[in-house]
């Protein structure tokens, strides 16, 4: 009783497993206002005691939970016959492909990811509620119509016997008689009455709107011109035995229209005895399955395909692959998985909305089914995420040829509603039974494969191999450790001296990051710096070492240790963002120091990017008062019609020229134009990387003005530096 109160009074009846009171709380208050009736359950526990106490429509399903996980409620759901067809929809912070896998393969018809969007919540438990109603109710309606038709057959086949024994009788079963007319008449299923040898005695008027045929088109003809011939032989020949044998046979048949067409229905025959047990009659009662097989051809369809663009889902897409692979294997050839990835589909999202953006996924998808050959498959794994499997030769030459052909095909600008929008793609290849048996590893690895064709630039394509596989491990646990790495004050900056080669004093110092992190060890700038620009992280990292330098240069100052120079370096990123010079005229105000204490460096590629931007930046900087420095000047690009217009005050003598000029006539003649065009343009130069003798004569008698590098001093610490500030030292005879 309650639980059909329930379901007059409310949209359905979920429940909610979930650890968190939190989460249980916002699931439950949510799905409540939207019209849900909620019950609730905090363990997997008591999950599966309210779950057998009265089934629900549906269940989310936290996955990490104390005691019996998600999972292994999901699993014992599944084996219980009163459960096993309630949906399942897994709740989870993780967004890992194994557990996605694992879910799918336990039964869950869904994943939703931690932290929730209210609107996915409730669009998706719509989705799977009204989905568990329709195949429940067609379950129960399909109970109920071959209960109706069995309970038809029987009562025809008694009126049937009656109109015969009306005949003897008329008088005594006229009633009857009339009664039997009526329903006949009446009754909203076909209904046709043979004699002993088949042929038709008597249609109802359900019989023509069913079938085509008007009554006097098929009196006296055999019955078996209904049925739809050959394509269907077996189940007419099952009908024919089991009349023969039982008397009576019931299930589903193809039949034919009067127009020719075939279709599905529900049959039920009885034969019809004398009280001796001659067959008098053959009665056949038939209901027209035409739309019903209509509902449950579109509930398979969306139970194997992406409801968006019709593409085969991971379910079917794991049946294709079983299948090509044991093919592969029988023909000596391998399965290639690829998985394609839209670049910055974002983009066309924010830029022109949701259902542009769900048009365009259904433009490629299209596309891709076009360009694939037969026998490959196309899958939507979610998002802007597709899939293709295929057979081909150890050479993968139709692998390559189908990866060239969809990246040049996709950089064609697509035309949606009259809107051009122009799409890349990155492509991520594994083969079996290469890189993986399964398509689980191979799926897993092609990911990573992805992953390197973005890393190098996107609209690319890239295979896996073992040795990217193990990088890109090392670039996200780089990347994982990396987002806390000032929380947990695991960054120091070391200060490299410069030496005025005129005076010999120390003059300066280049601020130089570095990492020592408890996990990874101490990380090398060189490889912690690009990943830092790549994830984002460059700005916060670079305003936290140009803080810890101003805080520096302050305490400096105050021990009375002079006016020492500081230069900073700024990455590509953070050079390029609008906040950094504000941070800068901001950080210098808030110590109190003077701007010419503070130098900043910049490299080649920084700068050329966008040229006029940078010289508006630089100006900016140079207004503010601080010094600015280009590094690594001669391993770029530069323009020198753009290198006069730069507002700089020192050029750097990269290293790589350094350690050879004394040997290499190559290098020697570019560090000297470096210090001419420098001085030309009224520029100081510094020489990096000096670690030799040699090459400090040779530099210095080239009127080089400055030097850093190991010959004079390693990078310190700031308490070391502070000493070497005391000492007055690291400064060799010059």
């Amino acid at each position: 009783m309650h639980r059909e109160m329930a379901e007059q009074q409310t949209k359905g009846e979920v429940l909610i497993v979930e650890d968190t009171p939190a989460s249980l709380k916002l699931l439950s208050d949510l799905l409540t206002e939207a019209g849900y009736y909620v019950r609730q359950a905090p363990n997997g526990e008591l999950a599966l005691w309210t779950a057998q106490s009265r089934p629900p429509e549906l269940i989310l399903l936290d996955i990490r939970m104390p005691g019996i996980d998600g999972f292994e409620v999901c699993r014992r759901l599944k084996q219980s016959p009163e459960l096993r067809h309630v949906p399942v929809i897994f709740l989870s912070a993780q967004h890992d492909t194994d557990d996605k896998v694992r879910g799918f393969a336990l039964g869950a018809v869904d994943f939703i990811a931690k932290p929730f969007q209210a609107e996915e919540i409730l669009a998706r438990t719509d989705a799977h509620v009204r989905l568990s109603r329709t195949q429940k109710a067609l379950a129960d309606e399909r109970a109920l119509l071959e209960q109706r038709v069995s309970e038809r057959t029987a009562e025809l086949a008694k009126l049937a016997h009656s109109l015969e024994q009306e005949v003897r009788q008329r008088r005594a079963n006229e009633e009857f008689l009339r009664l039997a007319s009526q329903v006949f008449e009446a009754t909203q299923d076909a209904i046709v009455i043979t004699d002993e040898k088949g042929d038709i005695l008597a249609t109802n008027p359900a019989f023509t709107r069913i079938s085509g045929y008007g009554a006097k088109e098929v009196v006296g003809r055999g019955v078996a011109m209904l049925h739809a011939g050959g394509q269907d032989a077996p189940g007419f020949q099952a009908l024919t035995q089991s009349l023969t044998a039982a008397g009576h046979w019931s299930g589903e048949i193809m039949a034919r229209r009067k127009n020719g067409h075939t279709y599905p229905g529900l049959l039920s025959v009885s034969v019809v005895k004398d009280a001796d047990g001659k067959l008098l009659n053959i009665v056949a009662v038939f209901m027209d399955l035409t739309e019903r097989k209509a509902e449950q051809h579109l509930i398979d369809f969306l139970s194997n395909h992406d409801a968006l663009t019709g593409l085969p889902n991971r379910l079917l897409a794991r049946q294709r692959f079983e299948h090509l692979q044991g093919v592969a294997r029988r023909e000596g050839q391998c399965v290639t998985v690829m998985c394609l990835d839209l670049d910055r589909f974002k983009s066309v999202n924010d830029t022109y909305g949701p259902q542009m953006g769900d048009k365009a996924l259904q433009a490629v998808a299209r596309f891709l089914n076009d360009t694939v050959r037969e026998g490959d498959t196309v899958t939507r794994q979610g998002g802007d995420e597709f899939q293709i499997i295929l057979q081909d030769d150890i050479k993968c030459g139709g692998t390559l040829l189908l990866a060239q052909r969809i990246l040049a095909g996709l950089r064609t600008e697509l035309v949606i509603d009259g809107q051009p929008i122009s799409l890349t793609s990155s492509i991520g290849v594994a083969v079996s039974p290469t890189d993986g048996d399964s398509l689980d590893e191979l799926v897993r690895n092609a990911d990573t494969a992805l992953y390197r064709a973005k890393e190098t630039g996107r609209d690319n394509y890239a295979f896996f191999t073992e040795r990217m596989d193990a990088e890109i491990r090392d670039k996200l646990a780089i990347q994982g450790q990396l987002r806390g790495a000032i929380a947990r004050d695991e960054f120091e900056v070391h200060y490299q001296p410069q030496i005025c080669l005129r005076t010999g004093q120390m003059v300066g110092a280049e601020a130089l990051l570095r990492w020592d992190n408890p996990v990874l060890g101490k990380v090398p700038p060189n490889r912690f710096i690009p990943l830092a620009e790549e994830y984002g992280l460059v700005n916060p990292i670079g305003e936290w070492v140009l803080e810890s330098v101003c805080a520096q240069i302050k305490v400096w100052h105050d021990q009375g240790l002079g006016q020492i120079k500081v230069a900073v370096n700024l990455s590509a990123g953070q050079f390029g963002h609008d906040s950094t010079v504000p941070f800068v005229e901001g950080t210098l105000r808030r110590f109190g120091i003077p701007p010419a204490c503070l130098g900043l460096e910049i490299t080649e590629g920084t700068v050329m990017g966008d040229p006029d931007k940078a010289v508006a930046a630089l100006k900016r900087l140079k207004d503010i008062g601080v010094s600015i420095s280009l590094d690594d000047f001669g391993t770029g690009y530069s323009s020198l019609g753009y290198l006069k217009r730069f507002p700089i005050d020192v050029l750097k003598i990269d290293k790589s020229f350094v350690d050879d000029v004394t040997t290499n006539p190559n290098d020697a003649a570019i560090a000297l134009s470096v210090i001419s065009l420098a001085h030309n343009l009224n520029l100081r130069v510094i020489a990096e990387g000096v670690e030799t003798r040699e090459q400090v004569d040779f530099l210095a008698q080239r009127g080089c003005d400055e030097m850093q590098g190991y010959f004079f001093s390693r990078p310190v610490g700031a308490e070391a530096f502070t000493a070497l500030l005391r000492e007055k030292r690291c400064v060799p005879d010059l």
